[in-house]
């Protein structure tokens, strides 16, 4: 005997909820189920019905009355011209159960299931991104701020591709109190700058709420075209929460036309203002965002604007620019990919991207102060190279002698009071006595001096000649030219703003070319440099220092290479600031960055 459904999670093809049978489930949110149903004397004809995952109930706080919600979804839809008719409104299974509503079925795919279906023109993406803003433009004019505007909650119909913006839920009416403790519910990365700052007041906690309003849909509006046109995320879903918020309050994404070349500057240029972290540097209203689509649409015929965003695999990719670079006679350009596939994959209707490409490219800061103290000594090598020699044969010396007298002293010591001395094999043991007592300020100073081999200190990286490859790659197929400045932050993992030093540990790092007017335009902004850094060295005068080398580039438009760039002057040590020590090193985030022949 087959179950009666009682709550809305029970529900299946052929179940009933009131007049309407159900044909399929189409969907679930937080709030409510989603289904395709039919009603039996119109067979064949469908719509859709939403119903409340919880019954009608007075006694439940005002954030969690999810009747509440749905009740101002109906009246959205029936008092605003959305694209939906209701066609009935009612509880089940009885009077005080589960409020739902019907509206018409739409057949058709959400905004990013549509693009990556169809890997539209900028013209033809820009048809359909008009569209939606003129629907909330007129909701706008009309006092009412939908609030959760993303590609979940725009469809877009198979027929004529209209899209058509729904799920208004959390939406604000005007004249009404907003139903959210807090800030509106929404994914996380998807947050303006202003609710992160309410949010970290944490006056939430006391019942405050914020409603970011209409620049808060500005920047849903900006977020959603940052996505389509780059196929990846201002500020990734998967960061860590924390690091999350810090990013958003921060960093400025990379602009969608250094991320994608075959995004037109106008476009790229609107998202960026659409994305401003001050709410009153967007755009003044979604009217005045429409004006500026419709400017933009002069351009739509040109030839640029008729072909695909979606940019092909990084191997397709690098067997084009090989076909172009090559010539009889000439070594083919070797191009290593970072991970064995880059390909993005579809959860749900997430797009998850690549960690390491997107996610951590999204995290760092513009700028940071220029590096100090670090001066070109090339012409001083071969004196400081004999120098360094000499210095170092006096300090291990001076180190032997000192350990020879300290454990004379102990023993002399350790005779008088009776005790016999306690005999040791381990090399370290005279280090170790030099730890103690007022020998350890000593012992510092001498390893840091003379770059000895101290406990917890890390090994110098060797030179050596930068490989074939790397070489051809930088300076033949991409044409860096060394004459030119780099600037690059360190590692991206860092957020922070560029009044802040980093704390950096031994270990692979990923930093980011940050682009200049004056800048070696073979390597743009937002290229990614993976390599990694060491701790614990010197400069060539003996100060405290660290060193970053970077073995790959990946480009803006996905291609990798192999290079040798080192963080800072060519010499590749970079003097640390104050508070570092043998395991970290205190540096600014950003620093010049050199490519090299030869690794320092």
């Amino acid at each position: 005997m087959a179950t009666v459904p009682i709550h809305p999670d029970q529900l299946v093809a052929g179940s009933r909820v009131g007049p309407w049978r159900v044909v399929e489930p189409l969907g679930a949110g937080g709030f409510g189920r989603v289904f395709k149903v039919e009603r039996e004397e119109q067979p064949g004809r469908t719509y859709t019905l939403k119903v409340a995952l919880r019954p009608s109930s007075a006694h439940v706080p005002e954030e969690e009355n999810v009747e509440e919600r749905m009740s101002r979804e109906v009246a959205i839809h029936m008092a605003y011209n959305t694209g939906l008719k209701v066609h009935a409104v009612d509880h089940w299974p009885i009077l005080s159960g589960f409020l739902y509503f019907v509206t018409d079925y739409v057949e058709g795919e959400t905004f990013h299931e549509w693009r990556w279906r169809t890997e539209p023109s900028t013209a033809r993406l820009l048809t359909v991104f008009t569209e939606v803003v003129r629907q909330v433009s007129a909701l706008h004019q009309r006092g009412v701020c939908h609030r959760d505007l993303k590609s979940d909650n725009i469809l877009i119909r198979a027929e004529d591709e209209l899209p058509l913006v729904f799920d208004y839920g959390v939406a604000r009416l005007p004249g009404m109190a907003t139903l959210t403790v807090g800030v509106p519910p929404t994914a996380p990365y998807l947050l303006p700058p202003e609710c992160v700052t309410f949010l970290g007041k944490e006056t939430w906690k006391q019942g405050a709420h914020f409603d970011p309003g209409v620049p808060g849909d500005l920047y849903a509006l900006g977020m959603l075209l940052f996505e389509a046109l780059t196929d990846g995320y201002a500020f990734h879903p998967k960061l860590p929460y924390d690091l999350l918020v810090v990013a958003i309050a921060t960093r400025v994404p990379a602009a969608p036309h250094m991320l994608n070349p075959k995004v037109p500057r106008v476009l790229s240029d609107i998202t960026m203002r659409l994305l401003e972290k001050r709410p009153e540097a967007r755009y003044p209203s979604a009217e005045a965002l429409l004006q500026a689509l419709w400017a933009a649409a002069k351009e739509r015929k040109q030839p640029e604007w008729q072909v695909s965003l979606a940019l092909p695999p990084p191997e397709e990719q690098s067997d084009e620019r090989e076909t172009e670079e090559e010539t009889p006679g000439s070594p083919t350009p070797v191009a290593h990919p970072h991970v064995a596939d880059e390909s993005p994959a579809v959860e749900g209707v997430e797009r998850a991207v690549e960690e390491d490409e997107l996610e951590l490219a999204e995290v760092e800061t513009s700028t940071a102060p220029v590096l100090e103290g670090v001066d070109d000594v090339s012409s001083k090598a071969p004196v400081l190279a004999r120098w360094r020699f000499v210095l170092w044969s006096l300090c291990s010396l001076l180190v032997l002698s000192l350990a020879l007298w300290l454990g004379v002293s102990t023993l002399a010591t350790t005779s008088d009071k009776g005790s016999p001395p306690v005999p040791t094999s381990t090399p370290e043991a005279p280090l170790t006595a030099l730890r103690s007592g007022p020998s350890k300020f000593l012992t510092a100073t001498l390893c840091a001096v003379a770059g000895l081999a101290c406990p917890a200190a890390q090994v110098r990286p060797e030179p050596a000649e930068c490989p074939e490859e790397a070489r051809e790659a930088m300076f033949r197929t991409l044409g860096v030219d060394t004459t030119k400045g780099l600037k690059a932050v360190i590692d991206v993992n860092q957020p922070g703003d560029q009044s802040q030093l980093g704390t950096y540990g031994n270990g692979s790092v990923i930093g980011r070319i940050t682009g200049y007017s004056w800048a070696d335009p073979a390597l743009p902004d937002g290229t990614l440099l993976y390599g990694r850094l060491w701790t614990g060295l010197v400069d060539e005068y003996g100060r405290p220092a660290a060193m970053a080398r970077y073995s790959e580039a990946k480009l803006p438009d996905g291609r990798t290479f192999p290079v040798c760039i080192v963080a800072g002057n060519p010499d590749g040590r970079v003097r640390t600031q104050p508070g570092s020590n043998a395991d970290t090193a205190m540096l600014p985030r950003e620093l010049p960055a050199s490519a090299v022949k030869r690794w320092p």
